[in-house]
């Protein structure tokens, strides 16, 4: 069973030309070929993550404002209604075209080598890009019900799937007849932003829900169950990138790219009444499964060893279904503590250590 790990949020640096601080991280992806992570923004900077946690600008006033794609050594990248090609080894510009008609370019997938494809958020239209001649550009998909946002290549199946803005569906463009359909009609979520899928096929979907419960939400490979993932310290999740070199899925929003990591095995493994919720350790730091039969209000809350409530994960409504919540990097000092879950349907407060 694969568990998950919640890693660092990263600390700026403050050295010569580096960025020192990340700002409405809105797009990140990975770069293997340097192994580090680049990142578009509100003030349209470019900033790329060391392994270390430092931050530097990428290239010379290079520019990205929402989606992004690294296709072999190019790193390909959404700027308003422009895209733009840059080197990943030099960071030089190699192209910048402008989308003619489009109005907030978002979303942007490829296949991994010639074509790309990008949402158009306002004109809720769908473009095809052939990356070898960046002015043939088409727009493939025009006028859609809902707000395309998030968009993800599936090789398996010939079609790009995308997330909606507001209605919280998951659809699918068929690439030889670029015919829409839907994949989950309703999937509860609201203001779905970003979608990308791991190395077993299993996709991940970033959703603001309101300000008290922005999520993760991880379905299966056919889309047929779903599991919610929390991560402490999550905010107005954007565009996610999972990465199958580190086996990580990267979580922009707001000032911060969150990172998990998925590994096969745990260990210092720790069960309790497994059938209604389970915590055990992966790399050290502890993790929280339980299943909801339904619908109910719930209150998941880190309590130190006086009875002190230091720190809330949950608080409210929360919907039916399995969910996991990751630890680490909640401001807490190492030691031990007591997670406690009250709810309707089941309550519990087990020992946790926290790294």
């Amino acid at each position: 069973m694969k568990t998950i790990i919640h890693f660092v949020i990263l600390i700026a640096l403050s050295v010569n030309l580096q960025a020192q601080s990340l700002a409405g991280v809105e797009s990140v992806e990975y770069d293997p070929i340097n192994n580090r992570y680049l990142t578009s923004s509100d003030n349209t900077s470019i900033v790329a993550i060391a392994p270390n946690g430092a931050l530097s600008y990428f290239g010379s006033g290079a520019q990205a404002s929402h989606g992004m794609e690294v296709v072999g050594a190019a790193l390909y990248v959404i700027d308003g209604t422009t895209i733009r090609c840059y080197d990943l080894i030099t960071e030089n510009l190699i192209f910048s075209q402008t989308v003619s008609g489009s109005q907030f370019l978002n979303g942007m997938t490829s296949n991994g080598t010639d074509s790309i494809w990008f949402t158009d958020f306002s004109g809720k239209d769908i473009y095809a890009m052939d990356v070898t001649d960046p002015s043939n550009y088409t727009m493939i998909v025009q006028n859609i019900s809902e707000t395309p946002n998030g968009i993800s290549y599936d090789s398996e199946n010939n079609r790009c799937v995308f997330v909606t803005w507001g209605t919280g569906k998951v659809k699918e463009m068929d690439l030889t007849t670029n015919v829409i359909s839907d994949v989950v009609a309703n999937t509860g979520l609201f203001n779905i932003d970003g979608i990308d899928r791991d190395a077993q096929g299993n996709w991940y979907l970033s959703s603001w829900g309101n300000s008290s419960n922005p999520q993760i939400t991880k379905y299966t490979n056919d889309f047929s169950s779903s599991e919610t993932i929390t991560v402490p310290g999550i905010s107005s999740p954007a565009d996610i990138c999972y990465a199958p070199e580190t086996d990580t899925l990267a979580i922009p929003g707001g000032d911060q790219v969150l990172f998990v990591g998925f590994e096969s095995t745990s260990v210092g493994i720790e069960e309790e009444n497994f059938e209604a919720y389970r915590i055990h350790y992966n790399s050290g730091y502890p993790v929280v499964q339980f299943d909801f039969n339904e619908d109910q209000d719930a209150v998941l809350e880190i309590v130190d060893m006086s009875g002190r409530v230091v720190y809330t994960i949950l608080d409210g409504h929360q919907p039916k279904g399995a969910q996991m919540v990751v630890f680490s990097s909640i401001g807490l000092y190492s030691g031990a503590y007591f997670c406690r879950l009250q709810s309707k349907e089941l309550s519990f407060a087990e020992r946790i250590i926290i790294p």
